[in-house]
């Protein structure tokens, strides 16, 4: 293959060179073989090619790692490939596993993060994978927990709690088995209520989404089995988790994300209903009565009560937005 010819013809100048190399030599070859991977519908066609030509990749990977517009390209080649590929992909994709998550310990790209995220839709409900999936699970995870320990954190890295948290919800959705009873679980959502506030948009979505799936997964029939582990990692956090969230409503985040944190309140209200009532009562009690009358109070807390009841997003939306509004207005509630 052409392309292939033209990446080793760097790589054979030897190492220095593949160092050295503009990032652009590299990217108009592997652009091209994402066209291929991503319009060539034949899976087991595509998975051969990815598994005779995964040495050149590899190398590249290797030597490439550092260099973020390189391996975004390269990741998006590959997540082209398991897409098309599926199950047909063959022992290449434990390899591949095994490259992104012990690069991702040295160098930080959010993109290992992302074509993970893609490798979990895929073979996330396949048994056969549950070892190495586990496996790419905590280390990416444990890895990312590291990195992002308070707003600040998240705030420099907003690519990496993008897809960071992407990837969790991903694995809510299609490997719960293999995430959810795990010790990093709760860590993660400790994770996720440090860094919610962040203002980057996409950063914040699926910091929101996160937690949005984990309180529908502990209210849903197939998440029966984790209620009670969900349960009990909200139950402990659940007066800072009503906190954060009511001060995202109330001016800590843009207006823009009012309808995923209304979500957000929702879930949480459902999940935890009599629970995340007091949880309320108590957060707006530190509010200042020249910010939220009486009456105001009184309506946020019926608009929670009626979340847990079962009223659905589209009708507490705008109540939510009427609230925030009030608050919004006066600094005092957000100071």
């Amino acid at each position: 293959m052409p392309i292939i010819n033209s990446l080793q013809e760097i790589i054979q100048q030897g190492e220095s060179a593949l160092q050295q190399v503009p990032a652009r030599h590299l990217t108009v070859h592997i652009d091209r073989l994402s066209t291929i991977f991503s319009n060539v519908k034949l899976p087991e066609v595509v998975a051969e090619a990815v598994n005779r030509y995964w040495p050149t990749l590899k190398i590249i990977f290797d030597h490439r790692a550092w260099d973020t517009r390189t391996m975004e390209s390269l990741c998006r080649s590959c997540k082209f490939a398991v897409r098309t590929c599926g199950r047909s992909m063959g022992i290449t994709i434990g390899a591949m596993l095994l490259e992104i998550q012990t690069l991702y310990q040295q160098h930080n790209q959010s993109c290992f993060l992302y074509l993970s995220s893609e490798v979990i839709k895929i073979f996330g409900s396949d048994p056969s994978c549950a070892s190495y999936l586990t496996c790419l699970i905590q280390t990416l995870f444990n890895h990312t927990i590291q990195l992002l320990r308070t707003i600040q954190d998240f705030t420099a890295r907003p690519d990496i709690a993008d897809d960071c948290f992407l990837l969790a919800s991903r694995c809510i959705r299609y490997c719960p088995d293999l995430f959810v009873p795990t010790e990093i679980f709760p860590r993660l959502v400790d994770c996720a209520m440090a860094g919610v506030t962040i203002q980057h948009r996409e950063a914040c979505k699926s910091i929101l989404c996160f937690l949005s799936d984990t309180f529908d997964l502990a209210k849903s029939p197939e998440g029966e089995k984790y209620r009670d582990l969900i349960n009990t990692i909200v139950l402990q956090r659940g007066a800072t988790l009503a906190r954060i969230m009511i001060a995202s409503l109330t001016g800590a985040l843009p207006s823009g994300r009012l309808e995923e944190v209304s979500y957000v309140l929702l879930s949480l209200s459902r999940a935890f209903g009599g629970n995340m009532l007091n949880w309320t009562r108590d957060c707006i009690a530190l509010i200042p009565p020249q910010a939220l009358t009486d009456s105001e109070r009184s309506r946020f807390l019926t608009i929670i009560s009626d979340a847990s009841s079962g009223s659905s997003l589209g009708s507490l939306t705008d109540r939510f937005a009427e609230i925030s509004e009030v608050c919004r207005r006066n600094k005092a509630v957000q100071d």
